[in-house]
């Protein structure tokens, strides 16, 4: 396969001695490669159309797409930008070169996640990110330091679940000044059956309860932000739960990839 690094497009603004960069933005190539429909013996035509019939379900939308370099199993969002249909060659072979217009940064398979609640059910959960448990009981923690080592902005999943009685409030705060840079707010808490999902991936906000799912973008504080991506650095991320709450704010950060 081809296209799997990266490419950026700049800009300058010209004066009159030099050259100023003004603008820097991923531009990747292609990823080209070769699919064959009949290299286990196979019906080609068959298997062209099984293939053909997956992407009309998947109609104009994302496609995602692995790659396993040996090292790392990483993922991107594609868009299928050609796949020309061939005949069956004189040695008996019949592909597509495929091409597929990747859509942003590689990212690693599992995204980092944690949990903000007391520290009692902590206790019998495994982070992937370090944890200060030096503590017992009860403690309630309801903030988290968090960072992104990565240039780019990195989406953030909110789960919520579980009781919470104060209406929804995430914010990510600045480790230096205690200063907010982001926050999200609903008009609501959560019941004891009710899950919310706020995605910064997708950039959907749904409620379920009881056993329904509707759209929750009606809830948001329209003065904060729709969505939390935590920028590059170092921060502190908190909510409006309180020592008495029997839910949880679940986060999980996609970490983006160079390579």
């Amino acid at each position: 396969p081809t296209g799997l690094g990266n490419q950026f497009a700049t800009s300058y603004k010209e004066a009159t001695d030099r050259k100023y960069l003004t603008n820097i933005k991923p531009d990747f190539e292609p990823i080209a490669f070769k699919i064959y429909f009949n290299g286990d013996g196979s019906s080609g035509y068959e298997n062209y159309k099984k293939l053909a019939q997956f992407l009309t379900k998947c109609g104009k939308g994302e496609l995602l797409i692995e790659y396993a370099d040996g090292i790392t199993d990483k993922f991107a969002k594609v868009i299928l930008k050609s796949m020309p249909k061939t005949e069956v060659n004189a040695d008996g072979e019949m592909f597509a070169d495929c091409q597929f217009e990747r859509q942003w940064y590689w990212y690693e398979d599992v995204a980092e996640s944690f949990a903000l609640k007391t520290a009692a059910s902590l206790l019998s959960t495994t982070f992937p990110l370090s944890f200060p448990f030096g503590f017992a009981g009860s403690v309630f923690i309801n903030k988290f330091e968090i960072s992104n080592d990565f240039y780019e902005d990195a989406p953030i999943v909110l789960s919520i679940k579980g009781e919470i009685k104060n209406d929804i409030r995430v914010a990510i705060l600045s480790e230096d000044s205690g200063q907010t840079v982001a926050e999200v707010a609903l008009s609501r808490g959560s019941g004891e059956d009710t899950e919310i999902i706020i995605d910064a991936d997708t950039k959907k906000i749904t409620v379920t309860e009881n056993g329904e799912t509707v759209n929750g973008y009606g809830l948001q504080d329209p003065t904060k932000q729709s969505f939390l991506y935590l920028p590059s650095g170092k921060y502190i991320i908190t909510s409006s739960m309180e020592q008495d709450d029997a839910g949880e704010i679940s986060i999980a950060i996609k970490r983006y990839l160079l390579d």
